[in-house]
């Protein structure tokens, strides 16, 4: 594929990419939904903090699962979807109560960010994944159909497994910024983690990079996305009964 262009890590550029679009969409929404230019600029503040969290966590996760299971680190760049959703979310708490709370106390901020959010993180993600198409990561398993890729040092095609996963992540980006930004729709995080984890669980059978069963022949990933799954119930059950009875709810 294309690893670098000129001096720059492809896989950078396209995250770079993911997070300038990730940004413009909230961009959108703020300004459609009357935000305070201060507000929207310190809320892209805390997804700074965010990505920076999520990105040190989504290392740091790999590494472990890397002494897990062969008792030693193995690529120093590689990083897991699914460690840097968890140091993000947890990035964002911590943003929260530095950046947000004390300043806008009378802001909603669980609404003004959770509707929005998940069309946010899917197309950073998409753009992300294309970044691994190019650097040759995360491919999928030996195929003879029309849609295997022959990567750099392989002697046979395999399923583009990076490139299923970005048109699915788009395609959801885009029903989800539809949800947020016409119908300001409350449930938007249980669909993102339910069809994100269904999909991820379903494409981990192609996966051809070997990272290794976990526990019960799944891999990691696929135990994330079970509870990717459970979280989305339980987000529904929370904003059910938090928000809609209330009437916050424009669906």
């Amino acid at each position: 594929m294309l690893p670098n262009i000129w001096i720059f890590d492809t896989y950078s550029i396209f995250l770079l990419i993911g997070v300038i679009a990730c940004f413009y969409i909230f961009y959108l929404y703020g300004k459609k939904n009357n935000f305070s230019r201060k507000y929207i600029y310190d809320i892209l503040l805390l997804a700074c903090v965010a990505i920076m969290s999520g990105l040190l966590f989504a290392f740091l996760f790999q590494k472990l699962f890397d002494i897990l299971k062969d008792n030693k680190i193995n690529a120093i760049g590689s990083m897991t979807f699914f460690g840097g959703l968890v140091g993000g979310v947890l990035g964002f708490i911590v943003g929260y109560f530095l950046i947000i709370k004390k300043h806008y106390p009378d802001r909603n901020l669980v609404l003004d960010i959770c509707i929005v959010a998940p069309s946010c993180i899917t197309i950073a993600h998409g753009f992300g994944r294309i970044g691994c198409f190019m650097a040759g990561c995360c491919y999928g398993v030996h195929t003879e159909s029309i849609f295997g890729v022959v990567f750099p040092g392989m002697s046979y095609a395999v399923y583009p497994t990076q490139l299923f996963e970005a048109c699915f992540l788009f395609i959801l980006s885009g029903v989800l910024f539809y949800l947020a930004y016409k119908k300001n729709f409350l449930y938007t995080f249980s669909i993102y983690t339910l069809c994100y984890g269904i999909f991820r669980f379903l494409i981990e059978f192609i996966r051809g990079d070997d990272r290794g069963a976990f526990f019960l022949s799944l891999s990691p990933s696929q135990w994330f996305s079970i509870f990717s799954i459970v979280i989305s119930l339980v987000l529904f059950v929370f904003f059910k009964y938090k928000y809609a009875k209330k009437g916050n709810n424009v669906d």
